[in-house]
């Protein structure tokens, strides 16, 4: 393809109908923002270059011919632009924007066309002709600052708060906060841009992070969000439960900001945590003795745990077997013996045992001195700290 193409225009002097005529001068393109290099002087190069992951908005006007009211501008000879940009047709010139994806020096062909008045142009146009220029892009990799969300993670009073910011695309960066404040008890380092300190007041802050390069002519800005919080914290909690008993433990949060949501791991068979609200609810199925490591987590992705007592006892019962035969006159003693259940026990037992022999309420133990001989029939029970109540008949007798 041709370098450029001038196409010249006819003045014809006076007017024809009242209509004036258009301007003689040859349709071409302006030379700001893309001048003629020195070495190839049929090349127009733009500036400023491009960045990488920045926004990029050029406007090339053309000159001479019907402009800048009745021209056109396209892309032509199957050239492109850089990756991220593309171009539009406007009344101030073919506009180039959007954001470059890939560094490097891009040329296409770009085409100015005047559109006569039979083609919808301006009334006074009488010209359909076109002029092609090859043109240059450079895109350089832009520098950006990396941590590109604008909820930077949580800081809790008093405990110590460390962010690394890093950027790409520059050598000798400094850091500075552009705009609003940071939290108090935060500073940035302005050579290696860590965010760090101890917050020291609760709040919600919201400041501009900015990184110059060592040229002092490219930067980068983001704005943030930063919440300091009260610390997150679990309150204390244990319970005891026993198969086939309903249990229910309810787990509660503070500090962090609300709303919660709670997890929870090697909870025993049968029971499920309410992960909105925290309580520990079921009943058990098998018994478990380790501790439940309980964890929460707040809106703004604080998390902490704390392992929970909560061990699940088998089901209350008495061992059956037969008593030791007990004497008259003679000291005497038997011990009952649980399985299962929660403690403590308290021990109790209907009418039937011979005189002179009790039951410890507390340790389930008979003992005392019997005075008759006989054969003696009572039921013994046992009630653990949880409410469960087991029982079974025994049957003493006791000799001369």
């Amino acid at each position: 393809m041709r370098r450029f193409r001038i196409v010249l225009l006819l003045a014809v002097a006076g007017t024809v109908a009242g209509i004036a005529v258009p301007n003689a001068k040859a349709l071409g393109f302006e030379d700001t923002p893309c001048g003629l290099t020195a070495t190839d002087g049929q090349l127009k190069v733009c500036k400023p270059n491009a960045e990488t992951g920045k926004a990029y908005n050029l406007v090339i006007p053309g000159k001479g011919g019907c402009t800048p009211d009745s021209v056109h501008y396209d892309i032509v000879g199957g050239s492109s632009l850089p990756p991220g940009l593309s171009m539009s047709s406007t009344g101030s010139g073919a506009v180039v924007s959007g954001v470059p994806t890939q560094a490097g020096s891009f040329r296409f062909w770009l085409q100015v066309s005047d559109i006569d008045a039979s083609h919808g142009g301006a009334p006074w146009c009488s010209d359909q002709k076109q002029s092609q220029w090859e043109f240059e892009i450079t895109v350089v990799p832009g520098l950006q600052i990396q941590q590109r969300q604008s909820i930077l993670s949580a800081g809790q009073v008093n405990t110590a708060y460390n962010l690394q910011f890093s950027a790409t695309g520059g050598t000798g960066l400094s850091w500075s906060v552009a705009s609003g404040a940071l939290p108090a008890g935060l500073t940035l380092n302005a050579g290696t841009g860590l965010l760090s300190g101890t917050p020291t007041a609760v709040g919600d802050y919201h400041f501009q992070v900015k990184v110059t390069d060592s040229s002092g002519s490219r930067s980068d800005i983001q704005t943030y969000a930063l919440s300091v919080v009260e610390p997150l914290r679990i309150a204390k909690a244990r319970s005891v439960g026993e198969v086939g008993r309903p249990l229910s433990l309810a787990l509660t949060a503070s500090g962090g900001k609300a709303p919660y949501t709670w997890a929870a791991a090697n909870l025993p068979g049968g029971l499920t945590l309410d992960a909105a609200t925290g309580a520990i609810s079921g009943t058990p199925t098998v018994a478990a003795a380790g501790p439940v490591k309980v964890t929460v987590t707040d809106s703004l992705g604080l998390a902490t745990s704390l392992s929970v007592a909560l061990p699940v006892v088998s089901h209350l019962s008495l061992t059956r077997g037969p008593l030791t035969t007990a004497k008259v006159g003679a000291v005497y003693s038997f011990r009952f013996v649980t399985v299962g259940g929660a403690r403590p026990f308290k021990w109790s037992v209907a009418a039937g045992l011979p005189a002179g022999i009790k039951l410890n309420a507390k340790t389930g133990r008979l003992s005392g001195v019997a005075k008759r001989a006989g054969t003696y029939h009572f039921r013994v029970q046992v009630t653990d700290g949880l409410g469960v109540h087991a029982s079974v008949g025994a049957v003493l007798k006791v000799s001369r």
